[in-house]
């Protein structure tokens, strides 16, 4: 007859290890039916048309912190107030304004920020020349042919006379 062995003995009387947690499975919620196409379509002509809109009302002089102020109420306004697409795309400018906002409020910040750091530079000795010697450099385009581009874009405080100009 064959010998009964115990798999599982305690030894040295040391408490039992303790077991691991069961693991809960977690479970993700059902994904639900996407958008129709007239929805998707309200959403992209709201956000993509006032943000072509705000973009021309600030490159026409407008502040563009403003412009994206008045594109998040309106959006907002939209959104609470009108019925079935036109509230999705009143969504759309909404988020089209208060990106424009977001973004003029960085651009105002670090346009500040440098001005500061340019205001508290010390200058160089040859910032301001006298007339005399900023007088000697008047002619040089018309002396010797015009100037080049490359020399056009390294300094552009360069006055070149009217004719070379164009």
């Amino acid at each position: 007859m064959k010998k009964k062995t115990r798999k599982h003995a305690r030894r040295n009387a040391a408490p039992p290890a303790p077991r691991p947690a069961p693991r809960t499975r977690r479970f993700l919620p059902p994904i639900p039916d996407p958008p129709d196409w007239k929805t998707t379509l309200a959403s992209a002509v709201g956000g993509g048309g006032s943000a072509l809109v705000g973009g021309f009302l600030a490159n026409r002089g407008w502040d563009p912190q403003m412009v994206g102020i008045a594109m998040t109420t309106g959006g907002v306004v939209g959104a609470l107030t009108l019925p079935g697409p036109w509230r999705v795309a009143a969504n759309g400018v909404a988020a089209a304004g208060a990106g424009q906002l977001a973004l003029a409020t960085m651009h105002k910040a670090a346009v500040d920020k440098v001005k500061t750091a340019v205001a508290g530079a010390p200058k160089p000795s040859n910032a301001l020349m006298p007339p005399a010697v900023s007088g000697a450099f008047e002619s040089y385009g018309r002396d010797y042919g015009p100037i080049d581009d490359e020399e056009r874009m390294i300094d552009p405080d360069l006055e070149l006379h009217p004719a070379y100009a164009a």
